[in-house]
């Protein structure tokens, strides 16, 4: 028996997101009759007719996109961006723009979908709060240090930083690229890893505008023999965690040693390194060239560095976060700590709920397909 037709499903949506707006403040603009008309008309195709949120900073046509700042409040392009494009046409309906940050001049406080007294993370806060509030099932979001993988760590749900350069970053705004940043990708948070996973397929490849994306096949994550694989479950240098992670990060040890999956010990302590070069990225305005000169010559040694490291192990095992959502506060570099080596080496990286916790699995660059493998075992313990 088929289920409800998409314009219902998008009405449903539309009524689900009243009461998390409410709650949460989580919304950067919608237009109800613009998303129940591309309901009505959504073409068939793998996600036809799923309801979607997207992020304030990609592109909706239609839609205002400000990129977080006030001066740019009515910005509406007329194109989407290529990822949502993609996504329409394999028939997503898009029923709302999310706020961005936890806190901003452009939006105001973003409050978590289950505790309003807790942050949902940033910077893809409004997506934390529609996924994680059970608006919609499938958000999109951007990542540049765990800017997805945080969020969906804090509000429940299941967050992916595919590689840097499998999905085309055209229509991002503020503009992002290979060259200006090498970190910020596009990704996904969804209700589970397949549907999350789904929607990286229907978004990758070249697009011929964005000169980082590679032509790149990534594999099946249904040909990966978990079984087979070396994975490193920990944190990396015995970083501290809070009681629901470290059970979390627990479980996925155990659910992974039942499926098979040699322990490869505890991952490389590289925590203290990708945060110190981060952080100089991100003040890089204020640098020298001198220094941002030896910067970027840090992040080519950084990244030399893991790849030596881990060049016999297929998958790490990682905390998402030391904490689960704290109480409402701006966003701090530790709360990233986990997520920042796989933005610098361009890895795939997934948030994983699990318990009450959440854990993160990371892949070699382009073995998407192993992240997705590894999660997948990971979510079955959740």
């Amino acid at each position: 028996m088929s289920g409800p037709d998409p314009v219902t499903r998008a009405h449903d949506a539309l009524a689900r997101l009243d009461d998390v707006a409410a709650r949460t403040n989580c919304v950067a603009d919608r237009d109800d009759e613009a998303a129940l008309g591309a309901a009505a008309s959504a073409p068939d195709g793998p996600l036809h007719g799923e309801p979607i949120t997207v992020k304030d900073w990609v592109d909706v046509a239609g839609f205002r996109c400000s990129g977080g700042e006030v001066d740019q409040a009515e910005r509406r392009p007329t194109d989407d961006a290529v990822a949502v494009a993609r996504l329409r046409a394999a028939g997503a309906v898009v029923i709302a723009k999310t706020a961005v940050q936890v806190d901003s001049d452009r939006f105001g406080p973003v409050r978590h979908p289950h505790d309003p007294s807790r942050s949902p993370g940033g910077s893809s806060s409004g997506e934390g709060a529609t996924v994680g509030g059970g608006v919609v099932r499938l958000g999109v979001g951007s990542d540049s240090g765990g800017s997805v993988r945080v969020p969906a760590a804090w509000c429940g749900v299941v967050g992916i930083k595919p590689s840097t350069g499998l999905i085309p970053s055209t229509g991002h705004f503020p503009r992002i690229g290979g060259r200006g940043d090498g970190r910020t990708v596009i990704g996904p948070l969804a209700v589970s890893v397949d549907l999350a996973w789904l929607a990286v397929r229907v978004m990758a490849g070249p697009d011929g505008a964005d000169g980082a994306v590679a032509p790149v096949t990534v594999g099946d994550p249904d040909d990966i023999d978990v079984s087979a694989l070396r994975v490193a479950v920990g944190s990396p240098g015995g970083a501290p965690v809070s009681d629901p992670v470290a059970a979390a990060l627990e479980r996925a040890r155990h659910v992974v040693s039942e499926a098979g999956a040699t322990d490869a010990g505890a991952p490389p302590d590289w925590l203290d390194e990708a945060r110190r070069i981060t952080e100089a990225y991100w003040s890089r305005r204020r640098r020298t060239g001198v220094q941002v000169d030896q910067d970027l010559d840090d992040w080519d040694v950084f990244r030399t560095h893991v790849l030596t490291a881990t060049r016999t192990i297929d998958a790490i095992i990682t905390p998402t976060v030391g904490e689960m959502a704290p109480p409402h506060r701006d966003m701090e570099t530790g709360d990233y700590a986990f997520c920042l080596p796989a933005s610098l080496t361009g890895a795939p990286a997934i948030s994983v709920p699990v318990g009450d916790g959440a854990v993160q699995v990371i892949a070699h660059r382009w073995r998407d397909d192993v992240a997705v493998a590894v999660a997948r075992v990971v979510e079955a313990a959740g």
